[in-house]
């Protein structure tokens, strides 16, 4: 137990600084190609810290649940991007209710034209599910069953929901609105927290998380991006759609 705790505050003082340090320096950049080999590797950093503690403490690599186990776990599969979807809506639904004031919704028709954009957005799904991959093996992989081994299933959610937030402190400083961008964060958070140890927990697999991580992202980033969606004070969304909406506005 003692050994536990002090590998989750290894991992959180090797993961937490320097990732926020590597978001600022994505989003500071200026240079779109740079800031994108920024996210990616502060995307692989969980499981890189995760891998090596593995090594250290010779816990071995066998209870990652790196295998997609797609032939036995496909319904869950479909109910991960299903909920994704849903999720999404309810963390918009939710930031627009607490900040109605504040916030107008102005929607676009966003629509994929042709074979080529429904073939290139697929790939687009692929690429960021495996990148969403290298967050959630070190989340839910390695630091969340240890988390729910020390404090319970409930506890650890929170606990890790909280810690996903301030793993995305770094691009908060570059919003209008950084204080309620954080409350988004959290909420947002908390709300897939659940969903996604759920779908882990029934597939043995980190895949569907990853899944459900990469819809979520794009979503709002895609609709920023396409549409100018959010035309307000604030951007609520989550860290993909605030950066995205924030770069189109400002």
């Amino acid at each position: 137990m003692k050994n536990t705790k002090k590998y989750i505050w290894i991992f959180l003082l090797c993961c937490l600084p320097l990732s926020n340090i590597l978001w600022y320096t994505a989003y500071s950049a200026g240079d779109e190609s740079v800031s994108t080999s920024f996210v990616i590797l502060t995307s692989f950093l969980p499981a890189l810290t995760s891998l090596i503690l593995c090594k250290i403490s010779r816990e071995g690599w066998e209870n990652l649940m790196i295998l997609p186990n797609i032939k036995k776990a496909w319904k869950i599969y479909l109910f991960a991007v299903a909920g994704a979807l849903v999720m999404t809506y309810l963390n918009e639904l939710l930031m627009y209710l607490m900040f109605r004031g504040e916030v107008s919704f102005q929607a676009g028709a966003f629509t994929l034209r042709g074979l080529g954009e429904i073939v290139g957005m697929t790939i687009l799904g692929v690429l960021a599910s495996v990148e969403m991959l290298g967050e959630e093996l070190g989340w839910l992989g390695w630091l969340f069953p240890k988390l729910e081994k020390l404090h319970g299933t409930k506890d650890a959610m929170l606990l890790l929901a909280l810690i996903r937030t301030i793993w995305h402190l770094g691009i908060l400083i570059f919003l209008p609105h950084p204080l309620i961008g954080l409350c988004d964060l959290f909420l947002s958070n908390l709300l897939l927290q659940g969903f996604l140890v759920y779908l882990t927990k029934k597939s043995a697999s980190l895949f569907p998380a990853a899944v459900v991580h990469a819809v979520t992202n794009l979503l709002p980033a895609l609709v920023a991006y396409s549409d100018l969606f959010y035309q307000a004070h604030i951007v609520p969304m989550n860290e993909a759609g605030l950066l995205s909406a924030e770069s189109v506005i400002y």
